[in-house]
């Protein structure tokens, strides 16, 4: 199986407008081997949803994943 690794930068996150909605967040990810890595798309869900895809693809992948989330420093 190839090492290809994933990075996922949070772009940014939105408040729900609707007060049972949870807050949404916009990801860009970036997949490829080594050092080069391209542009693989950009995927908006909620923070539970975000949470419980980055749990799953850590459990299987382990440090092949990457977050960047430049809105927590």
């Amino acid at each position: 199986m190839a090492d290809y690794r994933y990075r996922f930068t949070i772009l940014g996150r939105y408040p729900a407008r609707l007060k049972e909605n949870e807050t949404a967040l916009t990801v860009n990810v970036l997949a490829g081997m080594g050092e080069h890595l391209t542009y693989a798309g950009t995927l908006t869900m909620t923070e539970s949803e975000w949470t419980h895809f980055v749990e799953a693809l850590q459990l299987s992948l382990g440090e092949r994943v990457e977050i960047d989330d430049h809105h927590l420093h």
